[in-house]
Order: structure tokens, then C-alpha cells, then sequence
């Protein structure tokens, strides 16, 4: 592993529910995702993949353990200092695009840059364009998200996962909605993207072979990473 590290967590524990319904979601889980690097995490329904991934991604608290997120730990922060985090650190993309459907391409994507306040109106439209020409977009930047196709949503979902220029990204079943074609086309982008801008990518997925193409494959079962294989660069390719 890379000395750099995006982020890192340790011995990370999750209860979910109360009293007799309650269940040990994580049990010590640990991870580090370094720049340039794509890791997945595979493992039956139920096992704490998305547990683990929103608590990765500021959604979720964990009871006990350590999160490091650039070099900064984690811990007790109130929610407004989390909100500011999670929005400048982090990308989220899901399985189900989540775009407004009467937004245009080009607003969806500038949705994250507003919620941090940064930029002006002309440097949002310039960088949410940037992004979906990078995605394949330039076209249909002005194009309601719902003349789109399923393909073509999911890349919009990911140049808006991009839009604050995140450290890491974060991903829950990012090609589950999508074909074999356009599954392996939107993972190859998100693949060259952490590639060429040294972002971090963690992506639950039961696709075998996303899996297969990451660096790194961490098994999750009953709340436990049992096992974590570094992939060979001969197979990181995905068609």
C-alpha cells in the first residue's frame, strides 16, 4: 500500500436496531484507500457492505473505532462541520442515479458546487460542462435528465459525483442499473478517472467482473472483511 493515504479507517463498529432486534452490522473493519487506487467491497445481501460505505461517506456514525479522512480524524464532529466535509472530501454515487428529472444535465452536476458555495454562477456552469464533456456529455448538457438514457443518467450521476473535485469517491452498486455495455463503459470512465487524478474509489458492487477489474477485492461477511486480494494490472480491464 501507498504511504499516502485518502482515507483510513480502523476497527470501525456499527449496532443496528435495539434490544432483541439488535444486530453487530460491523465488527471491526478496517481500510485504507490510497490515491490512484479502485478497491471493491463483495459479499452476500445483509453482510454491511452499505453499512460500512455510509459511514465511510459522513452518512452514518459509527459506535465505536477511528476514521481519517486526509489526515484528519473523524470523530465527534457537529453535523454542519460533517455537511462541509462530506461535501468537500467526498463523491457519492448510487445505484439509482437520483437526478432531478426536470434539471437540465448541466444543473444536476452544478447541484453539489452550490450546496458548498464556492464557486460563482460562471465558474459552476464552466466546471459542470468541463465534467460532462470528460463523461462523454458535451451535447446534452442542456438536456432535461429525463431525455437521457439509463446510460447516459448514470454519467451525468457520476460528473456530479466529481463536481467539488473530491478526494474519494464512494459508489453503492453504481452499475446495477445499467446493461453489460453500458456497466462496463461507465466503470472504464470512473477507472481513468482515479487513475489520472489520484482519487480513491471504494465501490460495492455484485458485478463479478467490476470486481475483478479493481485492485483490490475486500470480502465482507456477517460484518467482517474476511479476506482483501490486491488484483494484478493484467486484470484491471473490464469489457
Amino acid at each position: 500500500m501507498s504511504a499516502e493515504i485518502w482515507l483510513s479507517c480502523r476497527d470501525l463498529e456499527r449496532y443496528l436496531g435495539e434490544d432483541d432486534s439488535r444486530v453487530h452490522a460491523l465488527r471491526g473493519v478496517s481500510l485504507d484507500l490510497e490515491p490512484g487506487s479502485v478497491h471493491a467491497v463483495v459479499g452476500a445481501s445483509g453482510c454491511g457492505k452499505s453499512t460500512l460505505l455510509y459511514i465511510l461517506g459522513l452518512l452514518d456514525h459509527a459506535d465505536g473505532g477511528s476514521l481519517t479522512i486526509d489526515g484528519h480524524l473523524i470523530a465527534q464532529l457537529p453535523d454542519d462541520e460533517l455537511a462541509r466535509r462530506r461535501n468537500e472530501l467526498l463523491g457519492f454515487i448510487f445505484q439509482f442515479h437520483f437526478l432531478l428529472e426536470d434539471f437540465t444535465a448541466q444543473e444536476n452536476v452544478m447541484i453539489p458546487m452550490r450546496r458548498l458555495g464556492r464557486l460563482t454562477e460562471e465558474a459552476m456552469l464552466e466546471r459542470a460542462a468541463k465534467l460532462l464533456d470528460e463523461v462523454g456529455l458535451a451535447g446534452k448538457l442542456r438536456r432535461p435528465s429525463r431525455h437521457l438514457s439509463g446510460g447516459e443518467q448514470q454519467r451525468v450521476a457520476i460528473a456530479r459525483a466529481l463536481a467539488n473535485d473530491p478526494l474519494v469517491i464512494l459508489a453503492d452498486e453504481p452499475t446495477g442499473n445499467l446493461d453489460t455495455a453500458n456497466a462496463a463503459r461507465a466503470f472504464r470512465l470512473l477507472q481513468k478517472i482515479v487513475r489520472d487524478e489520484r482519487k480513491a474509489l471504494l465501490l460495492v458492487t455484485h458485478n463479478p467482473a467490476i470486481a475483478e477489474a479493481c485492485d483490490w477485492i475486500h470480502e465482507m461477511q456477517d460484518g467482517v472483511i474476511v479476506g482483501s486480494h490486491a488484483r494484478g494490472r493484467d486484470a484491471r480491464t473490464v469489457s
